[in-house]
Order: C-alpha cells, then structure tokens, then sequence
C-alpha cells in the first residue's frame, strides 16, 4: 500500500471547513461570561412607582413640566454583585444641550433584588421639548435602551 503524501484539494477543503466549523461552534458556544445569560426582562418609563415597583402614568412622551421620569425594570439571571447603570441622555433638544448630551448617570450594585427602579428630575427651567433615551447596563454592556420624548 502507497502512502497518501497529498489529499486531493476537494478532500483538503472538506477537512478545512470542517475544522473551522468546529472552531467556529466551539467560540459560538463557549459562555462569555454573566451579561450573556442576564438581561432585563421589564423596563418601562412612567412619572412614578408604587413601593412594589408597578410603574404609574407609563409613557415615552412626557410634558416639559414633569417633574419626575421614573423607569422600573426587572431582572433576570443576575447574580449578586452584578452592577446596573442608567444613563439618561438628550438624545436631540435642539440648541438646549448638544447632540446625545449625558444627564445624568446613576449605578447600583444588585444584591438579591431582581427589580428596582431609576429616576431623573425635571431641570430647574423645565425639560428641553426633544428626544431622550435611557441606556440600561449590566457589568458595563448596554442591555436596553428606551427612547422617549418631550413635548
């Protein structure tokens, strides 16, 4: 019997993408960490809460005149540790801020909750009529984010 000193290139391609499928699959379902299996599995704005985390006046458009924007979420597969942040930005209010100018950033750190709430109050002159939105983080890897308006 000869001994194969060469495939054939059909053969060599077949073997090479059967590798690099294997490769591929095997980086495809390595787990990158905790922000992959957590997410947020509520988050709505509203003008308030109640002590059980039910939003109230749920809504993405708001008065210039409100005095308080409030998101809910919800949580899950987080474990304890994992931190939450909400940055509030003026996405587009005209000559008020520039374009996707940061409110305000807010963290906590989740302990045993798996629902909470974020909150930004009304500036002093009133909320520029425009388009925000609200980013959601988890361990530093945006999860959400919820658009809403003044008029």
């Amino acid at each position: 019997m000869k001994p194969i000193s060469f495939l054939h290139p059909f053969l060599l391609a077949v073997v090479y993408a059967s590798i690099t499928f294997c490769l591929f699959s095997a980086v495809m379902a390595a787990p990158v960490g905790a922000a992959e299996t957590a997410n947020i599995t509520y988050a709505a704005l509203g003008t308030d809460r109640t002590a059980d985390y039910k939003i109230l006046n749920q809504s993405d458009v708001f008065a210039r005149d409100t005095p308080k924007i409030v998101c809910v979420w919800r949580v899950k597969g987080v474990k304890s540790g994992t931190a939450l942040k909400g940055v509030w930005i003026a996405e587009d209010v005209g000559n008020a801020a520039p374009p996707n100018y940061k409110l305000v950033e807010k963290s906590i750190t989740i302990t045993v909750e798996n629902e909470g709430s974020l909150n930004v109050t009304k500036p002093t002159n009133g909320w520029p009529v425009g388009k925000y939105l609200l980013e959601i983080y988890l361990n530093d890897i945006r999860v959400k984010t919820l658009p809403f308006t003044i008029k």
